[in-house]
């Protein structure tokens, strides 16, 4: 690795924060064209999460924020034999923090990945389903994410995902 700031050591915002609400956001498919082929083929799913802060009334409450949350999947190009479709879910996420000293939004923001392993399950349910509607039972989305996500504002983030 090169010289430059050390990184500061991730924080995991699931140790002070509680999802406090959720919300569907968005539900959006569209099916190009079908094929019936028989090989496996590369499925496109990213992940954006962006947070933001919300104020409250009192400086005597810890800060709340929300995370809107997407996962979209594409699948098929010009020279793919498989099925072309694109599918997008979105979610509002309410995070309430609980303990240790208030977050202001750049701490929040610079840790925010941390929530990708508990949001990103409820967008894969909900993208899964959305699937389903379009018969594509056969595109394979993974159930988790690894330990350790690094995704600063405005990043996405690549998810491996196969249309069988």
């Amino acid at each position: 690795m090169g010289g430059g700031r050390p990184h500061p050591e991730p924080m995991n915002l699931l140790d002070q924060f509680i999802l406090h609400h959720i919300q569907v956001s968005l539900l959006e498919a569209k099916l190009l064209s079908t094929a019936k082929a028989q090989s496996t083929h590369e499925a496109r799913v990213e992940l954006k999460l962006a947070p933001r802060v919300i104020n409250t009334d009192s400086g005597d409450e810890l800060p709340a924020y929300q995370v809107s949350a997407r996962l979209s999947c594409r699948g098929g190009s010009e020279e793919d034999t498989g099925p072309h479709f694109r599918a997008e879910v979105g979610i509002e996420a309410v995070y309430q923090q609980i303990d240790g000293d208030p977050l202001d939004v750049t701490e929040f923001g610079a840790h925010h990945a941390s929530l990708a392993r508990q949001l990103y399950p409820l967008l894969q349910q909900e993208l899964r389903m959305l699937l389903m509607r379009l018969g594509l039972e056969q595109v394979h989305l993974p159930f988790d994410l690894p330990a350790k996500v690094e995704l600063q504002e405005d990043q996405t983030l690549k998810v491996q995902g196969s249309v069988h």
